[in-house]
């Protein structure tokens, strides 16, 4: 119960960094995550948590990476074969062997097996810090596709080295052309199996999608555990579980370049929950950084501290040189944009993460605890030099992001505004109208949090020019004394319903709920009352009120209704659209509900789908007149058919 607690501790604050990452953005996220991380290592329970290496290599690395493969462009991968060859495999092993000798001639402690084993951990590039660091200052577009393979194969070929650094440490003999043949079976035959068991799993696939057994519930499941399954399977063979699990994810590709527009659900509910689960894996694995670094540091402070941590500097700085040098003269970049500015670009872009982090936490039993923390110490130093660097260098070398055409903020506005306009002068279907207009504008108003007590205000005020109509219609003798005494009733009493707080929501009920089983005498219709929200059981109780006194409480509404949309019309401002708009569709929902009536769900589904045709027309137009970039484009776009879709799902909770 513990650990599963402590498990939950960590996703809390895998959520909590994310929160923290979207207000904050100069800072990384993975600060965010290490800085809780260290939060919860001061639980007495967690200070000396310990990770099982073979379930952080079975159910972290292999998802994550498998997830790469699948994501990766195979056009791309098959034109830039040459640079991905050379920095997955070439630029690897020549750091390993440099920086192995290097680190074991300047700092003896380390033997040398265990120098190539660190080296080793160092060379696998983080794709999630690549991608922070293109969203912050963009790099081209070459550059950008060369790193992300960049981060797909040579994941796979530091865990090779690694692994049989690790092999050759333990085992005491190390032997330059055993080593070479053995990286090269387990290497290619690893992605081989890989291969093999992925097109399986994939032809399995496209049977169940050929006989219709397409559901999220099995193609999902099904491709999340595949990373696991192949991954088991290789290491059973003594191959590289990681490179089939890239092989797979590259098969899963195939499969999906395949499909198109087919079975158009499962992929995209698929894409969602993999989006999810990678977020997921990566964000754990710097909070339990986060959890190891205090006893990491604590080790460091009292023994060497000074040593390790020049280790870590000199192991960057060397690390970065051999990037730079390598993309300066061995690297083909596309366009001829190979400088030294560039080379430095993507030399920077080498920043260490998740899977450095993963290979540091996965070093076995046989390593001692001192050189473990040794291990792991210099890889945290290496890691948050290479996350902090970039950031401060890049503005620097890249050129600035986003002009205020491109603001995403306001075209979204824009673009919502359009869809309303379009519903707006509905005059036949007035009620389905107001439903579209009403959902449409509390998107408006969702990054803006409605002041409350400017609210109540605006509630008062409508109160007060209700009552006002009513006065008058009574002083003009439309309507009587009962009437208009009832009505206030109702008018104070739909005030109290208003407000939302759980006291008075239970009052209501409770009120309401008498009422109900005195009328019908009847223990299922309170039990029906009871368990009715009041703002929907409000109109039916003061409909029934009014018919039981002989008297018509909907032409009294209506001109309640009038005068306080007049009133909001008057007090709308710039600045207080939040606060009227949900008064405004407070008023419209309990007028709809008074007057009972039964909206038509094929009208507004046409009104919603002219309000959506509308948002795209926007976006098309900005777009053909380049006032926005097509990458803009294609996220607001994305946006409207999230919005359809959400629609489609739920149409039944638009008619309440």
């Amino acid at each position: 119960m513990n650990q599963v607690f402590f498990f939950a501790l960590v996703l809390l604050a895998v959520v909590f960094a994310n929160i923290l990452n979207r207000h904050i953005k100069w800072i990384p996220l993975p600060f965010f995550l290490i800085g809780l991380g260290i939060l919860l290592a001061l639980v007495p329970d967690y200070r000396n948590f310990n990770f099982d290496p073979s379930v952080f290599s079975f159910a972290i690395i292999a998802p994550l990476l498998f997830n790469e493969g699948q994501n990766a462009s195979r056009f791309w991968i098959g034109k830039t074969l040459g640079n991905i060859v050379s920095l997955a495999v070439g630029l690897i092993l020549v750091t390993v062997i440099v920086l192995g000798f290097s680190i074991h001639a300047l700092f003896p402690l380390i033997p040398l097996s265990l120098a190539f084993a660190l080296v080793a951990v160092l060379t696998p590039t983080d794709a999630s810090a690549v991608n922070a660091i293109n969203e912050t200052n963009p790099l081209p577009a070459d550059q950008m596709r060369i790193l992300s393979n960049e981060s797909l194969f040579n994941d796979a070929a530091g865990i090779v080295a690694f692994t049989l650094a690790l092999e050759a440490y333990v085992s005491g003999q190390f032997s330059i052309g055993v080593a070479i043949g053995d990286f090269a079976y387990v290497f290619f035959g690893g992605m081989l199996v890989g291969g093999i068991l992925g097109t399986l799993i994939v032809s399995f696939r496209s049977l169940l999608i050929r006989w219709s057994d397409d559901e999220p519930v099995i193609m999902v499941t099904l491709q999340l555990i595949t990373p696991l399954l192949v991954y088991f399977a290789a290491e059973e063979l003594g191959l590289s579980g990681i490179l089939a699990v890239v092989a797979a994810g590259l098969a899963q590709g195939v499969e999906r370049d395949r499909l198109g527009l087919a079975s158009a659900r499962m992929q995209i509910v698929t894409t969602n929950v993999w989006e999810m689960v990678s977020g997921i894996l990566s964000g754990l694995v710097f909070v339990l950084l986060g959890v190891e670094l205090p006893n990491v540091i604590g080790f460091g402070l009292t023994e060497q501290f000074w040593q390790l941590l020049a280790i870590g500097v000199f192991i960057y700085v060397a690390k970065l040189l051999i990037r730079w040098l390598w993309a300066r003269y061995l690297l083909s970049v596309p366009g001829g944009s190979k400088n030294w500015r560039n080379s430095l670009v993507i030399a920077l872009s080498g920043a260490s993460g998740t899977i450095t982090l993963s290979l540091a936490f996965s070093i076995p039993d046989g390593v001692t605890a001192n050189l473990r923390s040794t291990l792991i110490f210099v890889a945290a130093v290496v890691i948050i030099i290479s996350l902090v660097l970039p950031p401060l260098v890049m503005p620097w070398l890249l050129p600035q992001k986003t002009s205020p055409a491109n603001n995403q903020h306001i075209w979204v506005r824009r673009m919502i505004s359009a869809g309303i306009d379009a519903v707006r002068g509905e005059k036949v279907n007035i009620a389905e109208a107001q439903i579209v207009e009403d959902t449409l504008t509390q998107q408006l108003i969702l990054d803006d949090t409605p002041n409350r007590r400017r609210q109540e205000e605006y509630f008062n005020q409508t109160i007060q020019a209700e009552k006002k109509a009513i006065a008058a219609l009574l002083q003009q003798g439309t309507i009587t004394k009962d009437e208009a005494h009832y009505y206030n009733e109702f008018i104070d009493l739909n005030n109290f319903t208003a407000d939302q707080r759980i006291w008075k929501n239970l009052w209501l009920r409770m009120r309401f709920t008498l009422h109900m089983g005195s009328m019908y005498h009847s223990v299922a219709a309170a039990q029906t009352a009871f368990l009715t929200t009041p703002i929907n059981l409000e109109p039916i109780f003061w409909k029934r009120q009014f018919k039981a006194h002989n008297e018509d409480i909907i032409p009294i509404e209506q001109a309640g209704f009038d005068a306080a949309m007049a009133s909001l019309n008057s007090l709308e401002a710039s600045d207080n659209r939040p606060e009227i708009n949900n008064v405004r569709r407070f008023y419209r929902n309990r007028h709809r509900r008074i007057l009972a009536d039964s909206v038509d769900g094929n009208t507004m589904y046409q009104l919603f789908l002219t309000a959506f045709h509308a948002e795209f027309t926007m976006v098309q137009t900005a777009l053909n007149k380049q006032q926005i970039s097509s990458s803009l484009a294609e996220r607001l776009q994305q946006r409207i058919t999230f919005d359809e879709m959400t629609y489609l799902q739920n149409q039944d909770a638009f008619k309440i």
